[in-house]
């Protein structure tokens, strides 16, 4: 998932991202790996989260390119 990894370009560790969305470390790496999906309050949270960094987030940076 690119949504993560372009969080992870402004300088956030996994662990600082899942402690922003509030969720673990290995759901992160999940999303990233295309494994899992977030759930809703999660995607918000991944949304608003890139935001408050600068980054904008399409729909497509949350397909995994795996699928």
């Amino acid at each position: 998932m690119d949504a993560i990894e372009l969080i992870r370009r402004t300088g956030l560790s996994t662990a600082e991202i899942a402690d922003a969305v509030g969720c673990t470390t290995h759901a992160i790496r999940l999303y990233e790996r295309g494994k899992r999906f977030p759930n809703e309050d999660n995607y918000r949270r991944l949304i608003e989260l890139a935001k408050s960094r600068g980054v904008t987030l399409s729909a497509e940076a949350f397909v995994s390119k795996a699928a």
